[in-house]
């Protein structure tokens, strides 16, 4: 566990999510550290418990500098909220910049959004950490992020019962 209470996580690294004005269910959907290569990464969901593309929902993968799983998330975020009819676009569409407010500062980050619905995938780095953000239903530059210090006060929905 690092300074933030992250299980397994390296010290200095740095999980981020949506700041506490936040209204709904906040869920952890994975985490992981490779005490070998030192990478780490913490995935959270934001939103309803269930999916439901009628409700508002965000996702924010913070990941160690270099890490997989940046990419695998950014594919994960195209795939689901860049998808149309079920399929993966063709071609992405350009990237746009957004600011996003970051621990009260502005942070560029790159954009996807496809104009036929209202998903989009965000990508940007904070410090050492890379962070890439997808959703629906909400502005992602009115998202303001902050740093995660403790992933207890999450609901995990992959956890075992009992």
């Amino acid at each position: 566990m690092n300074e933030h209470g992250i299980p397994g996580a390296p010290e200095g690294f740095t999980a981020f999510g949506v700041d506490a004005a936040w209204p709904q269910s906040r869920q952890v959907t994975g985490h992981g550290h490779d005490r070998v290569g030192g990478d780490a990464h913490v995935h959270l969901w934001f939103g309803s418990p269930h999916f439901d593309p009628e409700v508002a929902h965000v996702t924010v993968s913070s990941a160690s500098l270099g890490n997989p799983e940046v990419e695998e998330a950014l594919q994960r975020g195209f795939e689901d909220y860049l998808a149309t009819g079920g399929e993966p676009p063709a071609a992405l569409p350009a990237p746009e910049p957004v600011t996003v407010t970051v621990e009260g500062r502005p942070v560029v980050f790159e954009l996807w959004r496809e104009g036929r619905n209202c998903g989009w995938v965000a990508r940007g780095r904070v410090g050492t950490t890379d962070v890439v953000l997808s959703g629906s239903g909400v502005d992602p530059e009115g998202l303001g992020l902050v740093r995660v210090s403790d992933l207890t006060c999450f609901s995990n929905p992959f956890g075992f019962l009992g």
